[in-house]
């Protein structure tokens, strides 16, 4: 008898969730309360549950919003959950709905340990603000190692357009929609992306990150620009109904 697939672990790196049952830790308090007021994470967690059944989701909480600045995020809180994840909770794919506009040499080290111990890191590419104006590079999803992700928005066909509200930037690998519940950013895109790349793991568990990468731009539907582009990147993710 064949034994049935692993569940592939996921670690959401936010503000928390309010889902009854949640695993995860909480580096603020240090403890099991993953309780977020704010809201973020916890969209976060329930679009991730929508996209991968197939998963088990670890809700590592960091910070209490995602719109915190950096200072108050703390470096060394998400450095200290990415080794985490990758030593406490065996993380095939780690989802980062946040960004940093500096580098920091200590968080890159924690991603490029994640990376090398087997992990798919995703993270957010980006929307324009003031801080951020077109074709600025945000960080983890700038480094070459993490999947940067793009949101955009669809036409009432489903077809993906560019919209001023993201940030076109060399860091987006690929695309997908950017809408969830009423909010709008790169942020709500990342899930999309985590989650399917956790429902390939589940069907191609030994498949390795760069092949990860490679079913990624040979499943995404082009848009804008033939071949890559800075707004889609390689193309919009599919939706499972394609």
């Amino acid at each position: 008898m064949t034994a049935a697939p692993q569940a592939p672990v996921v670690c959401i790196l936010d503000s928390g969730t309010n889902e009854a049952g949640a695993e995860g830790w909480n580096y603020l308090a240090g403890n099991e309360d993953l309780t977020d007021e704010a809201g973020h994470g916890d969209l976060i967690y329930q679009l991730l549950e929508s996209e991968t059944p197939n998963a088990r989701l670890i809700m590592l909480k960091c910070f209490e919003s995602a719109e915190e600045t950096e200072e108050k995020k703390g470096t060394e809180t998400i450095t200290q959950a990415l080794y985490d994840a990758v030593d406490l909770w065996q993380a095939d794919v780690i989802s980062i709905s946040w960004t940093r506009n500096e580098e920091s040499e200590e968080l890159y080290e924690a991603v490029c340990y994640a990376r090398e111990n087997g992990a798919v890191l995703v993270a957010a590419a980006g929307n324009l603000s003031l801080s951020t104006p077109l074709g600025s590079l945000v960080y983890p999803a700038a480094w070459e190692e993490v999947i940067g992700v793009g949101g955009a928005d669809t036409d009432e066909k489903g077809e993906p357009v560019s919209s001023l509200w993201y940030l076109k930037s060399e860091a987006v690998f690929v695309s997908a929609d950017g809408n969830y519940e009423g909010e709008k950013g790169s942020s709500f895109a990342v899930p999309r992306v985590s989650g399917k790349i956790a429902e390939y793991l589940f069907q191609q568990p030994e498949a390795s990150e760069a092949e990860v990468r490679e079913w990624l731009k040979e499943t995404a539907r082009d848009a804008g620009e033939e071949g890559y582009d800075p707004v889609f990147g390689w193309g919009f993710l599919k939706t499972d109904n394609e």
